[in-house]
């Protein structure tokens, strides 16, 4: 057994607070972080949701759940999580489409009932279990850019068929 000496301590902290500063970096960069219980998933089924989440600009990361209380202290929101962080925990941060990790989420989560997503944060606001159904049901980024396109892209349609019928009829005259 190896002897414990305040070197071996020190160094155990050293690499527990790189492991905190990794995570508050982590929740910095993305635009949405999940918190979901996994236990009883096999490694193979894990290993083809980090697949997934990583197409949609994600990952999934396993942290102690101490420590990631010790990143989120400082943070307003952070009390919100305390209930969250119990038990065999992952953390999905979002980097760009927040709605796309989501659905890769709870698309798993109808397959694989082991994966229950806890609770997120999204856009700085936080959801618990009892909201996810507002999250799940987001459509990604693309979708509403498309949605956004469509919209404004209307009325100027209606514009040029206008003009395109009130030049035909002068043409007629």
């Amino acid at each position: 057994m190896a002897e414990v000496t305040n070197e071996n301590i020190k160094q155990q902290i050293l690499e527990k607070q790189e492991i905190v500063n990794v995570i508050k970096q982590k929740l910095s960069e993305s635009s949405a972080f999940y918190v979901s219980r996994y236990d009883g998933i096999n490694v193979e089924d894990i290993s083809r949701l980090r697949k997934e989440l990583k197409v949609a600009n994600s990952e999934m990361k396993v942290y102690k759940n101490t420590l990631v209380k010790l990143a989120l202290k400082d943070e307003e929101y952070s009390e919100n999580f305390d209930s969250l962080l119990l038990g065999p925990n992952s953390i999905t941060f979002a980097y760009e489409d927040p709605s796309s990790a989501a659905k890769v989420l709870f698309d798993f989560a109808k397959k694989n009932k082991s994966l229950v997503v806890k609770g997120c944060l999204f856009d700085k606001v936080f959801y618990g279990e009892d909201k996810m159904s507002v999250i799940k049901d987001l459509p990604s980024k693309h979708t509403l850019l498309s949605m956004l396109a469509n919209v404004l892209n209307a009325p100027m349609s209606k514009v040029a068929r206008t003009l395109d019928a009130l030049r035909e009829k002068k043409e007629q005259e």
